[in-house]
């Protein structure tokens, strides 16, 4: 099979379903079922909200392992995204109209709209609002609670085979000179070894800190086979799909109200709550960075270091190093830091600025009232890339006001950039 596709596109979620597949037709095949065995156990079970033949996955395996993760993308239909039958204010009313009464039926929620004259009768079909709930996470199986999950201790064979992950709120900064800071601590954690690959004290649960903690983590561990996390907004973004698929990584999520199936990264989380912040009570932390350099030295030195009871007297560094057979690394031709860069939509105005998390960034003259796609770095700003229709086009650079008034007034021959 080739490497894993490298393609730093945004994944659809029918690409990343069927990467799903494929990666469980694999894990069988791998388990010592044949091929045959595999697809018919793909077929019984549901995958998203459907399921597929026989035929269909057995031709997403092969393509996979012919051209990689790209050839999982279907092709792209002209009226993508759109419904027909419904205007934007409709479509917005009737999804407005299922959050506030989730228990009413669809056809009672139609037949109100169409009271209403928000929705001509008889213009929608049911099957195009069921479809819409499905789109938007709003569908009868999304909203009932599922009890269900693992109820059995369990523990991986290797390192990297699998990653926990999950945040808690962390210590509230105090200075004189600034607001308080309440911190929150992202950290993974190696199911076989219980080592952390990496753990870091963020300002804020956004899911650029995630994804900037889960690079650290490839960078310094290697890549993870599969990554269990539980249906936060962090964890469940296309963005992480997209990365996880580029690497080859699994990403399950737990059920809800399953939290004892996380139950190693919650007692690691106990321990830094009774073990290293309980030293920030006669010693605090100045700032976050100070914060964060502490906590690593405690993890490295301390954490990983110390004997665990659940891995008979070894310690995580020991463990890890003693299972770590097979690791895999980050290919190194692939632009890991174009993949991990944070997204956003903006429209450019007609001076050819646009506004970035409060910063004003000049782009190329050419994109003056484009409506184009930023992938930057929300903690270096050293890289802000400008995409339009899939496609770089340049890149934006801080707006310098005064420099655009010295050449406007002719004071210097210089262009701005």
């Amino acid at each position: 099979m080739k490497n894993e596709s490298t393609n730093q596109g945004w994944a659809s979620p029918k690409a990343l379903t069927r990467y799903d597949v494929v990666r469980f037709l694999e894990e069988a095949v791998q388990s010592g079922f044949p091929l045959s065995r595999a697809l018919a156990l793909a077929s019984e079970r549901l995958w998203g909200e459907r399921r597929y033949s026989i035929p269909v996955m057995e031709r997403w395996y092969y393509h996979y392992r012919l051209e990689g993760f790209h050839a999982l993308e279907p092709a792209p239909r002209q009226d993508k995204g759109r419904v027909r039958s419904l205007s934007p204010e409709a479509l917005e009313a009737f999804l407005r109209l299922r959050k506030t009464q989730p228990q009413v039926h669809v056809t009672t929620l139609l037949r109100q709209l169409e009271k209403q004259g928000v929705v001509p009768p008889h213009s929608v079909s049911l099957t195009t609002l069921y479809r819409v709930l499905t789109q938007s996470g709003l569908d009868r199986r999304s909203l009932v609670t599922d009890l269900t999950g693992p109820t059995k201790a369990f523990e991986v064979a290797w390192a990297n085979q699998l990653w926990m992950s999950d945040g808690m709120v962390g210590p509230t900064l105090m200075s004189k000179n600034y607001p308080p800071v309440r911190t929150h601590l992202l950290a993974l954690l190696d199911d076989c070894s219980r080592l952390c690959p990496h753990a870091q004290y963020y300002s804020a649960e956004r899911l650029e800190c995630f994804l900037d903690l889960f690079k650290h983590a490839l960078e310094a561990r290697g890549l993870p086979d599969k990554l269990y996390t539980d249906n936060g907004a962090l964890f469940v973004s296309q963005h992480l799909q997209t990365v996880c698929a580029n690497f080859g990584i699994r990403l399950i999520h737990a059920k809800p109200y399953a939290a004892w199936s996380k139950g190693k990264i919650e007692r690691f989380f106990s321990t830094v709550q009774s073990d290293f912040e309980q030293r920030l009570v006669f010693a605090p932390a100045k700032d976050l960075a100070e914060l964060n350099q502490r906590f690593w030295t405690w993890l490295e030195s301390e954490y990983h270091q110390r004997a665990h009871q659940g891995l008979e007297g070894q310690s995580p560094a020991a463990r890890f190093q003693a299972r770590a057979q097979g690791l895999r690394l980050i290919p190194a031709e692939m632009d890991i830091e174009a993949l991990f860069l944070s997204r956003t939509h903006r429209r450019v105005r007609r001076d050819a600025t646009l506004s970035l998390e409060g910063r004003i960034w000049e782009v190329p003259v050419a994109l003056r009232g484009r409506e184009i796609q930023v992938h930057y770095d929300p903690f270096t700003w050293k890289r802000v890339d400008l995409y339009l229709q899939g496609q770089k086009v340049g890149s934006a650079h801080p707006c310098d006001k005064q420099l655009n008034a010295r050449w406007f007034n002719g004071e210097t021959e210089d262009e701005p950039p």
